[in-house]
């Protein structure tokens, strides 16, 4: 890095305001996320239930090959976004990306329709996770009713949460760390198992992926592929997270840059080496393979292959951690979201409060609060109304993460409408522009997949009509903004977009302990980056 972006990002880390600067209004979150854990909250932060529960079934609909290309496409679409949101967050560390980045760089009404739609995704994940949370226990403790699990769950989530975003860091690092270790241990033994290491069935090889041996093997069908799709957003739903962390990230200008790439390899070795193995153990002729029950979870059945007798109880604690870790960055996700929308005076300005220590504790307790309402929603109410909503905000996801790379294209070109040089980013996606034109591309065709698909077959209200609503339940707050605002107008000034502030309604505060730490990577990823995008 030149001397001459040295001093201009150190002047940019001096420029964030302290408590000195704005005083201490109790409207300040607190740089306190150590690059390690950025790094390993991108790494293992969102692997849950999607991976270790859903993988099989989606196998078995698509067939071993068949998975790895539904997974690498929306791989590919999750680190166009991922990469993007990390751009524009690492030139303007704020907390709550999606609706801030998205008001300043696109249309403030985007802005507010994506922001409420990203808290509400989080608020309805989170009696989601618990619920599962709730009933894994119940695996050694049968005659214990799960509301009891889940009520201790969500105290200790609370209490956690209370405590300040370091302790957040510390526990997702953690508990990062034990998924990508149970993963690494997996693979290990599967291929073992795949050499020979087995009970019974000898060396593996590809003989699971031989159509003449296997019925179905190693594609079944096109349709199979696609509709493999809904499970692989579920699974890497919560990867852009990185972006909401950057407004607490001691040193974004490193650390968000480094977490990004760990998103690339998450995708590549967590996600579809996982599968890649499975797909070679286990044949599609296996009962088991298509079963949701995590007793029966395809990594459970790898290590019945194994012959190891506690697979279920390995991997029901393996799970337990990895959801108790999903319901947490839920949380964190959640009130970070809101507390960025009062900020932005799009929801009541009480909720930007924090206490002394950073901690947007008004947001927390109400967040917890709508959270534990739709858990017993989801206990003892309509479970068909509940689970409309959530496939409504699973489209939802999708409008989301295509706004982000809108938002992206217009953000590199009002930078170079100001006249700067794309030389002085921070940080530069890769690709750019193609990996967002080709990120917009799998989105489309993927949502058309699903209207089609929902226009096509027997009509099913929870399945189908989200596919209807869930494009104008995004599109009606945009009006409804527009209208409040009394502007019809879409879009920026470009001559008034702010690059150079990384604070928003006051909110942001620079730890005592921050430190810049500015240095160039030699690594074969970063080189090749440079000479490519």
């Amino acid at each position: 890095m030149s001397e001459e972006k040295k001093v201009d990002a150190v002047a940019e880390v001096a420029a964030i305001p302290t408590l000195e600067t704005v005083g201490d209004d109790r409207k300040h979150l607190h740089r306190k996320l150590e690059p390690r854990h950025l790094q390993m909250i991108a790494l293992g932060g969102t692997i849950g239930t999607g991976l270790f529960v859903g993988s099989g079934a989606t196998i078995s609909v698509a067939g071993p090959l068949g998975v790895l290309i539904a997974y690498a496409i929306v791989g590919i679409l999750v680190f166009a976004v991922v990469s993007a949101l990390g751009e524009m967050t690492t030139q303007v560390p704020v907390s709550g990306a999606f609706g801030e980045i998205s008001t300043r760089f696109l249309d403030p009404a985007i802005g507010f329709t994506l922001g409420w739609n990203y808290y509400f995704q989080w608020l309805l994940t989170i009696p989601a996770e618990l619920a599962a949370i709730g009933s894994i226990p119940q695996f050694w403790f049968p005659d214990t009713p799960a509301w009891v699990f889940t009520l201790i769950a969500l105290t200790l989530l609370i209490g956690l949460n209370l405590l300040g975003v370091k302790v957040y860091g510390e526990i997702e690092y953690w508990m990062s760390l034990i998924k990508i270790t149970a993963i690494a241990i997996f693979s290990v033994v599967t291929i073992a198992i795949i050499s020979g290491a087995n009970k019974e069935l000898g060396v593996i090889g590809f003989r699971n992926w031989d159509g003449s041996k296997v019925d179905g093997a190693p594609i079944i069908s096109f349709l199979g592929i696609m509709n493999c799709f809904t499970n692989a957003f579920y699974s890497y739903g919560g990867s852009e997270l990185i972006g909401v962390t950057s407004g607490e990230a001691k040193n974004p200008s490193v650390a968000v840059p480094r977490a990004i790439k760990g998103t690339f390899w998450r995708i590549v070795f967590l996600y579809l080496g996982s599968l890649f193995l499975i797909g070679l153990t286990i044949p599609l002729t296996d009962e088991n393979l298509a079963n949701t029950d995590v007793r029966m979870s395809p990594f459970t059945r790898v290590l019945q292959y194994a012959g190891v007798a506690a697979g279920p109880d390995i991997m029901n604690v393996v799970i337990l951690i990895s959801i108790f870790s999903a319901a947490n960055g839920a949380i964190y996700a959640a009130t970070r979201t809101l507390q960025s929308l009062a900020a932005n005076k799009m929801a009541p300005p009480f909720l930007v409060s924090t206490t002394k220590t950073g901690v947007p504790l008004v947001s927390i307790l109400i967040t917890c609060f709508f959270g534990g309402l739709a858990l017993i929603g989801a206990f003892v109410g309509n479970t068909q109304v509940f689970n409309f909503l959530v496939n409504i905000l699973s489209v939802s996801t999708l409008v989301c993460w295509s706004c982000i790379l809108l938002t992206h294209l217009n953000f590199r070109r009002i930078w170079r409408i100001q006249g700067r040089k794309d030389e002085d980013l921070v940080y530069k996606a890769p690709f750019y522009p193609y990996f967002d034109y080709l990120g917009l591309t799998i989105a489309g065709v993927v949502l058309g997949f699903f209207i089609y698909n929902a226009a096509t077959l027997t009509f099913d209200v929870v399945s189908d009509a989200p596919y209807y609503a869930g494009l104008p339940l995004f599109i009606v707050p945009v009006i409804i903004y527009k209208f409040y605002q009394g502007t019809y107008k879409f879009g920026v000034d470009p001559a008034t977009v702010d690059f150079d502030t990384s604070k928003n309604g006051g909110i942001y505060e620079t730890a005592e302990d921050e430190k810049l730490e500015l240095e160039t990577s030699n690594t074969w990823w970063a080189k090749t980056v440079r000479v490519l995008a």
